[in-house]
């Protein structure tokens, strides 16, 4: 995507229409394509509680000092740990298998939207362990660079994964889930690769629809029913979570994704301070209150039965607070030239007013943010204390894996150690 020019007035606004809608995957086009309001100046300022301190000094208040002791509490709930000496750490990345690395991959996100895990059978989708090509993508992912692979489960609710009763409430794990996520765990292992799952996304919240046979129910009924909820955690998140615990690869497991850009299904103002939210047209809409009740206890729930790390994907640092309150291992959040416009990619987590965690960049463009390269982001997020940096997306036809797979190459074989778990 080449720089508008800024000759005259007309070519300038049309510019800015190319950076606003630059690298887009259409369904989300409704939020990531649309111009989006002027951000207050303040957000370009360094936070007055920021983080940042010199990296030589300690103190209490220093994003390394909470870095140092993060690890130190993993090293001291893990005594296999007692004897590693880790040669090349990260000392902002994620700790994972007694090391400190560099969370470096793509997102998948899917094979078949909704059906990986589970199956569809309403829409003719077998599920990982019944798709064999499945294999060959993870093996190509593999092949350029790619250590952590992002990848969704249940986006919505169309697939088999999940079996509804006829009042909607959750009555288990159904079609060949467990299947499913056990040949996506042995696939990891056999390619040397780590998983990140997300669990739920805002697409989820799309008005239930369809006709026959062939019906997508909406997730906001349960996310605001108590009982609903509670069935959910009992009968689908918690024999999940034991599922992958119980896998003889589950180290290939490193992370729960909560849900991926909650932000677009939130109405109403934040709960902590930050900008109000701006939610998708048409899309069955919860408070932030509910969001985080929802997203807490299922947090929980995995945590009780997975030793799996948990993360939410954040739409953008423009809602940096938003889950600030939730028992989460790292930050993650997603840039794309709409973002970047407001929150550059070149600003450390400390400057942002985040660096209290580890920061996990989960999306960004596969072939780069307009005036930045895919490998200028990599280098610049491992130099400024970020923990890791997922591209979009291997099966998005906007963002062309097969003519951009090759832009992590010259970062993954230069930090090759930094980048392994």
């Amino acid at each position: 995507m080449t720089r508008p020019r800024l000759g005259t007035i007309a070519l300038w606004v049309a510019g800015m229409m190319v950076i606003n809608c630059s690298g887009q995957r259409p369904k989300n086009a409704a939020n990531r394509g649309e111009t989006r309001p002027q951000e207050s100046v303040s957000e370009n300022k360094k936070a007055e509680n920021s983080d940042e301190s010199d990296s030589t000094q300690l103190t209490h208040d220093s994003a390394s000092y909470k870095h140092q002791m993060r690890y130190q509490r993993y090293l001291a709930d893990h005594p296999e740990c007692a004897n590693y000496v880790d040669t090349c750490p990260v000392p902002a990345g994620i700790t994972w298998q007694c090391k400190r690395r560099f969370m470096h991959g793509v997102n998948y996100a899917w094979h078949n939207f909704g059906s990986d895990f589970g199956g569809g059978s309403q829409w003719g989708s077998a599920g990982v362990a019944g798709t064999p090509a499945i294999a060959n993508e993870l093996a190509d992912m593999k092949a350029h660079g790619t250590n952590v692979v992002r990848w969704w489960i249940f986006p919505d609710l169309r697939g088999d994964g999940v079996i509804l009763d006829s009042n909607g409430t959750p009555r288990g794990l159904g079609g060949s889930f467990i299947a499913d996520l056990n040949a996506a765990l042995e696939l990891a292992e056999r390619n040397d690769l780590y998983l990140m799952l997300t669990i739920f996304s805002f697409d989820a919240f799309r008005p239930s629809s369809g006709a026959a046979a062939r019906v997508i129910p909406s997730l906001r009924p349960i996310v605001v029913d108590a009982a609903k909820r509670q069935a959910l955690l009992d009968n689908v998140i918690a024999p999940m979570a034991a599922a992958a615990e119980a896998s003889p690869n589950k180290k290939r497991l490193i992370a729960w994704d909560l849900i991926n850009e909650p932000e677009w299904a939130i109405r109403g103002k934040s709960l902590y301070g930050d900008p109000d939210f701006d939610p998708i047209a048409g899309l069955e809409t919860v408070s932030h209150e509910q969001m985080q009740t929802f997203l807490a206890e299922v947090g929980s729930t995995l945590r009780a039965k997975s030793k799996a790390l948990v993360s939410v994907g954040a739409a953008a640092v423009k809602w940096k607070h938003a889950w600030r309150n939730l028992d989460l291992d790292f930050h993650q959040f997603h840039i794309y030239d709409w973002v970047n416009q407001y929150w550059p990619y070149h600003r450390s987590p400390s400057d942002l007013g985040i660096g209290d965690k580890p920061v996990v960049m989960g999306e960004f463009p596969l072939n780069g943010l307009t005036g930045a390269s895919v490998h200028e982001m990599l280098t610049s997020w491992l130099g400024n204390a970020y923990a890791g940096g997922l591209s979009w997306s291997v099966t998005d036809p906007t963002f062309k894996w097969h003519e951009n797979k090759t832009s992590h190459l010259p970062f993954a074989r230069a930090k090759s150690c930094e980048l392994s778990f």
